[in-house]
């Protein structure tokens, strides 16, 4: 049985959220080690070159697949000499836990999110991002205020059966406190999802569109088709904040 009093980190930050509903807030993040899928393929995580037919490769890749297991006391004090953890949260900073894929942890962040309140008074307004094939726990979808999901299309270079998951699905579907994120390196490839909506697989309402994109000409080329797919299709828009302002710097 896993230690739930520890959490396996690869990262830990102070900047704005870059992506999604929030994208601008103020937000610590926690990026949790570790993930059930590989975008960019089998083997992507080796070479760096893209594999079964993907068209992008995770940009957090190099960072999720390193990390150390902290007690929470070290992490929080580790955390509060970096940037001021507990401050930061009292003051509404969003808590944003990411990966890699999260809920890998999920009792862990339970376990974490519990001991914040009992030993600190502190209850934060939680964003969890999810590649959305792992359902949620009741105990903690009580502390999360945004599920923030990216369900992989087949240009991640993962296989159907492992990426899409439609019960879990389903679960996020029916919370008012979900987005589905969907991440595009080309026009074509929203097909697939046009054939959710067309399906009732997703309902539109809460799908966002993102570019593929890790440097800022990337970026501000892939913007464009995305905002016109928007336009045509009318729905959300958002690009990548942090790639924008810090191009290819991580940890920001």
């Amino acid at each position: 049985m896993q230690n739930q009093e520890i959490l396996a980190v690869s990262e830990s930050f102070y900047s704005l959220q870059g992506e999604g509903k929030t994208m601008g807030i103020p937000a610590i993040f926690l990026r949790l080690s570790g993930c059930n899928l590989i975008c960019g393929g089998k083997g992507a995580e080796k070479d760096g070159a893209l594999h079964n037919g993907a068209t992008w490769i995770c940009d957090t890749i190099d960072v999720w697949m390193q990390g150390q297991s902290y007690p929470f006391d070290e992490l929080i004090a580790s955390m509060n000499a970096s940037f001021q953890f507990v401050k930061r949260l009292e003051k509404g900073a969003h808590l944003v836990i990411t990966g890699g894929e999260p809920l890998l942890q999920q009792q862990r962040i339970i376990h974490f999110l519990t001991y914040l309140e009992q030993n600190h008074g502190i209850c934060p307004i939680v964003e969890i991002e999810t590649n959305a094939t792992i359902e949620p726990l009741a105990a903690l979808d009580a502390r999360v205020h945004y599920w923030n999901c990216s369900p992989k299309l087949s240009n991640s270079g993962m296989s159907l059966q492992a990426r899409w998951k439609q019960q879990v699905i389903d679960w996020f579907g029916n919370n008012p406190k979900t987005m589905f994120k969907f991440v595009l390196a080309a026009k074509y490839e929203f097909e697939e999802i046009d054939e959710m909506i067309r399906s009732k697989q997703i309902d539109a309402s809460k799908i966002v569109l993102m570019p593929a994109a890790d440097s800022i000409e990337q970026l501000l080329e892939r913007n464009k088709m995305i905002a016109q797919l928007c336009i045509d299709q009318q729905l959300r828009m958002c690009t990548r904040l942090h790639v924008e302002i810090w191009n290819q710097l991580t940890g920001v």
